[in-house]
């Protein structure tokens, strides 16, 4: 359904050697590649169209993984084991991320990656660069440059991740004013390892396409002629690797281009996307004429509307707090935890506005992230919750113990309610409808 049929088709072109073209970087595509080949899934059978189900087995363990990494980044961020677990457990019940990582596409994997470079990059902050603690800081710098190349890797918006990565790390080494040999120490490998990780997929994706495939028309003449089996192939033509990647990224900047003009039905604006204006419909079961029961069945990636709203809503109040009463953040060392994760929301949102191309509410999905994250974070210092961290399940009053598992309980209301689009069941006309005026009661 939607967009799995060209990720499966890739994966059968890795398989079978036979070139093709793509917008985005091939990391994704080499992963699914890998699985099919891990799973004994031939080539043809995915190139002819066939399901591949199995497939899906790696973007659900991605996703999974997304729902502890959210928590391990809050406590890393100094929040309480309560305030980490919320935030869990409200990326655990938005229905978009759960579509997401049911079905055979990109954007769980640059979440997962982006989140474990951010990770890794917390874990690395915390090492002294004193004698002794400046090796294994740069173990762990270089850890996180390279899953945030894999994050680039997959798409270019998963340039972000990295973005985040190096804003936090220059700030950080101006304000403690660190020698200048270990900025450009650490600068260097910040650079030097996503960009390996990126030439290196390419690298791979083009010595495992040899031979031609459905994407030899998007190259040029010179391209094909070291195609094995296309028209314009001479095997006396050799084209170096740089000169493959200039023309691929040529093509993929002039392919973004043509979008421009292009319309969909679910495409949508960037500034929609905090309200969900416009879900997605990806699945749709048919109707045969002669069927008289009412009703519909359909996938739509559509997000948790408390998740959505409540976090962006909890952003607002955030920075207001923030900017009203910054010695609540401060006093309990929370300062820095609002910042990185506020400049996450930015970075992984506010690029898009410059952006022209068609574009879609799953580009949206690694922001919401951060936007649960820092609406969490700032609802954790405000509500008291940050206070305790000796228990789950301690609170500051029974007031506040009663706000968290009425907002837990009221939000895993909403995903149930919304369930019947994430896995398809049947709902009937009037429950559609009903559905529907909840999104958009105006």
């Amino acid at each position: 359904m939607f967009d799995e049929v060209y990720y499966e088709r890739f994966a059968g072109c890795y398989l079978t050697h036979r070139f093709y073209f793509d917008l985005h970087p091939p990391l994704g595509d080499l992963l699914y590649g890998l699985a099919a080949w891990v799973l004994r899934i031939p080539g043809a059978r995915l190139l002819a169209g066939e399901p591949a189900p199995l497939l899906r087995l790696l973007p659900a363990t991605f996703g999974t993984l997304v729902v502890p990494l959210v928590y391990l980044l809050l406590r890393q961020l100094g929040a309480t084991r309560k305030v980490a677990a919320f935030a869990g457990a409200m990326v655990l019940l938005d229905n978009a991320l759960l579509v997401e990582s049911r079905l055979i596409l990109l954007d769980g994997f640059l979440i997962f990656f982006g989140l474990c470079a951010l990770s890794l990059y917390l874990a690395g902050r915390k090492r002294r660069t004193e004698q002794g603690e400046g090796i294994a800081r740069m173990w762990w710098l270089a850890a996180s440059a390279l899953l945030a190349g894999f994050a680039l890797s997959v798409k270019w918006t998963g340039a972000s991740a990295l973005g985040i990565i190096m804003a936090a790390w220059f700030v950080e080494a101006v304000l403690r004013r660190a020698p200048i040999l270990e900025i450009a120490r650490e600068g260097a490998v910040l650079v030097v390892v996503p960009a390996a990780v990126y030439l290196g997929a390419f690298a791979v994706h083009f010595a495992l396409l040899t031979h031609s495939g459905p994407g030899d028309r998007n190259m040029s003449a010179h391209f094909q002629q070291q195609i094995i089996g296309s028209l314009q192939y001479d095997p006396s033509v050799h084209l170096s690797f740089w000169e493959k990647l200039e023309e691929v990224h040529h093509e993929i900047r002039y392919g973004n281009g043509s979008l421009e003009y292009a319309t969909n039905a679910g495409a949508s604006k960037w500034y929609t996307w905090p309200i969900m204006k416009h879900p997605i419909g990806l699945w749709e079961a048919p109707r045969p004429f002669y069927v008289v029961r009412a009703g519909r069945r359909m996938i739509i990636l559509i997000g948790n509307p408390l998740v959505w709203w409540g976090g962006m809503i909890g952003v607002l109040v955030g920075i207001v707090a923030f900017i009203a009463r910054r010695e609540r953040f401060s006093a309990g060392g929370f300062e820095y935890g609002f910042l990185i994760l506020l400049w996450g929301v930015v970075l992984d949102f506010a690029p898009f506005s410059a952006i022209a191309r068609l574009m879609y509410l799953y580009h949206y999905l690694f922001a919401l992230v951060f936007v649960i994250s820092l609406a969490t974070y700032s609802t954790g210092v405000l509500a008291g919750w940050m206070s305790d961290d000796a228990s789950l399940w301690r609170f500051p009053s029974r007031r506040s113990a009663t706000l968290y598992w009425v907002i837990l309980g009221v939000v895993f209301a909403s995903f149930l309610y919304f369930l019947p689009f994430t896995y398809g069941w049947h709902i009937s006309d009037r429950s559609w409808d009903t559905h529907f005026r909840v999104l958009h009661p105006l």
